[in-house]
């Protein structure tokens, strides 16, 4: 029994000593300021009062905004371990330098903002874009590349000036008068200085549709730029002929090939008196047209006119 318990305890004793920690090193805790997008003064002396030595290196800035300041850094801001402890520590910064940067003309009129590009070495470049806003038309909304973005010399400098616009109506099937009225309404609400111009097209027997318009350009939808030619053509109405007089001869026209309706309404409209007879085969291509016409095309004939259209 002493023997399992002397056993027992050198065990436990041999556990403990071997699950002892072993004595651990030393390690030094340095923790270095990031200074970066700093101007150069500040972040030399921000690091000088935390006991480090400061270099300087030049790098070319990406932005005008960054010139003069801290656009790199080594080592990077952190912590970081040391096993002794360091007597002076160097950290190099990188200062952006001088470059090409494209100017600030935001809001500038279109005529100021394009000087100013000349001036700054780019070639200016205006792009036109809707405005809905009457302040911001004529003047510069957005520049690509933006505002102090790194260019090279004699780069272009797309100027996107705002410019009063409107999505063009669908006037098809309007008469022109009610579609002069729009365009007239739409230059008094916005300064669009829209023009329009009414082309007398093709010609209508019908007189509901004298003066409306069956094509238009722009087409509906384009977006409308200031000064635009509004162009819309529209039907003319001409009256119809008289019909000829009653046992007055007609030239006969050639109805053959043609389908029975259109054969039968050119008749009728000329005066003549039509009567259709039915010819049935089941081997025809095309039913429903006129196979013969008891009058010869070009004939004078007063009528009437017999027409034969094929039935299957």
């Amino acid at each position: 029994m002493v023997k399992k318990i002397v056993l027992a305890v050198a065990v436990m004793v041999l556990g403990i000593a071997l699950s002892a920690p072993p004595s651990a090193a030393t390690m030094y805790l340095v923790k270095i300021p990031d200074v970066r997008n700093t101007p150069k003064a500040e972040a030399e002396k921000v690091l000088k009062a935390k006991g480090f030595q400061v270099a300087f290196v030049e790098g070319p800035a990406q932005m005008s905004t960054q010139i003069g300041k801290v656009i790199d850094q080594k080592p990077a801001g952190g912590g970081y371990f040391y096993p002794e402890k360091p007597k002076t520590l160097l950290v190099t910064l990188t200062i952006a330098s001088q470059g090409s940067f494209v100017p600030m003309v935001l809001l500038m009129k279109e005529a100021e903002a394009a000087a100013a590009v000349k001036k700054a070495g780019f070639v200016p470049k205006v792009e036109y874009v809707p405005e809905e806003n009457a302040a911001m038309i004529g003047k510069v909304r957005n520049t690509v590349p933006a505002p102090h973005l790194k260019l090279a010399p004699g780069g272009t400098v797309t100027l996107q000036v705002g410019s009063a616009a409107h999505a063009m109506p669908n006037f098809v099937g309007s008469h022109a008068q009610g579609a002069r009225q729009s365009i007239d309404q739409l230059n008094r609400v916005k300064p669009m200085g829209l023009k329009t111009t009414v082309v007398q097209g093709r010609t209508t027997t019908v007189a509901q549709d004298d003066q409306k318009i069956y094509e238009q350009s722009p087409p509906a939808g384009t977006t409308l730029k200031a000064g635009t030619e509004i162009r819309l053509t529209a039907y003319k109405y001409v009256a119809p002929s008289p019909p000829p007089a009653a046992g007055s001869a007609v030239t006969m026209p050639n109805l053959v090939g043609k389908s029975e309706k259109e054969a039968v309404e050119t008749l009728q409209k000329a005066g003549l008196k039509v009567t259709v007879r039915y010819f049935a085969n089941p081997r025809l291509h095309a039913p429903g047209r006129v196979l013969a016409q008891s009058v010869t095309a070009g004939t004078p004939t007063p009528g009437p006119v017999v027409l034969t259209v094929g039935r299957r």
